[in-house]
C-alpha cells in the first residue's frame, strides 16, 4: 500500500510539472471573438523566464507590446497587445512563439499545434 501510494505520488507530480512547462491561452471562452480584440493572454509555464519572454518580444516592439506578471500557480501571465490591429501584427505573434520554441499552445486543456493555434485563435481569415 506504501509503495502504491508512493507511485501515484511520484505520478501527480510528474503531471504537474510537465503541465507547468508549457503555454495556455486563456481567452478562449464561448464569448471570445478573435476579430474584435488586439490583446491577447496566455500563461507561461515555469519553463518560461520572464527574462526571456521579455527580450524575445522586444524584437516585435514595433508590432505589440508584451507584459509580463508573475502568475499565482507559477510561470508568468503574458499579455500581448498589438500596437496596430492588422495581418502583419497578428502573424508576428506567431513568430514570438517560434523564437519561444513553443510547438504546442493548450487551449482549455487541450494542446493544440502553435500554427492550427494562430489560425483558430489569432489571424484573421
Amino acid at each position: 500500500m506504501k509503495k502504491m501510494l508512493s507511485l501515484v505520488a511520484v505520478l501527480m507530480i510528474a503531471v504537474v510539472s510537465f503541465g507547468q512547462s508549457g503555454v495556455s491561452f486563456t481567452d478562449a471562452t464561448s464569448s471570445y471573438n478573435k476579430t474584435a480584440t488586439s490583446s491577447f493572454n496566455f500563461v507561461f509555464g515555469t519553463a518560461y523566464k520572464a527574462e526571456d519572454i521579455k527580450s524575445n518580444a522586444t524584437y516585435y516592439e514595433s508590432y505589440f507590446t508584451v507584459t509580463v506578471t508573475p502568475a499565482s500557480a507559477g510561470g508568468n501571465t503574458v499579455n500581448i497587445k498589438l500596437v496596430e490591429d492588422n495581418e502583419m501584427a497578428r502573424r508576428v505573434i506567431l513568430r514570438l512563439l517560434v523564437n519561444m520554441d513553443i510547438k504546442t499552445v493548450n487551449v482549455n486543456g487541450t494542446e493544440i499545434d502553435r500554427n492550427d493555434f494562430m489560425t483558430k485563435y489569432i489571424m484573421i481569415d
